[in-house]
């Protein structure tokens, strides 16, 4: 019927630039991605039950929105050399600014959804941080709350 959506496979969505991408990362979260060729994407995140650290990174071009489903998560920027914590709770939105690095802290059990957004052309644009996980990486829960930039 014509008035009925019809479905795409993968073959045909990758005709159109769109492909999907599901990880385990190395600190055991999901990460379930559908991904455009122009460095657009959708990922949901899956917490494991103790939570941690993701990489710290900047995007050139890239925004990335954090959409908190479940839990909570931690958002760590590194702002004129200055470390600034926020926490995001369920139905909270933030979205980090191109070329400010940052990292997230994902609490036990949370989920997010994230969408990358912007002009990012036709390459990855990803850049590593290993200042900001300097930071990060030893700070635990504790740490994160007395740390929170009000």
């Amino acid at each position: 019927m014509a008035d009925q959506p019809r479905g795409v496979g993968p073959e045909e969505a990758r005709t159109k630039g769109v492909s999907i991408e599901h990880n385990e990362m190395p600190n055991g979260e999901f990460r379930f991605r559908l991904k455009h060729d122009d460095g657009t994407a959708y990922i949901r995140t899956e917490a494991t039950d103790s939570g941690g650290w993701q990489k710290s990174h900047f995007h050139r071009n890239v925004r990335e929105t954090y959409i908190v489903q479940r839990g909570r998560v931690a958002l760590a920027e590194l702002v004129e050399g200055a470390l600034k914590i926020r926490i995001f709770g369920p139905n909270e939105i933030c979205t980090t600014e191109p070329n400010v690095s940052h990292n997230v802290y994902m609490y036990r059990n949370s989920v997010i959804h994230t969408v990358k957004h912007g002009e990012a052309g036709d390459s990855a644009d990803w850049h590593s941080n290993p200042l900001l996980d300097e930071k990060t990486a030893h700070l635990d829960e504790s740490d994160i709350t007395r740390l929170e930039t009000k």
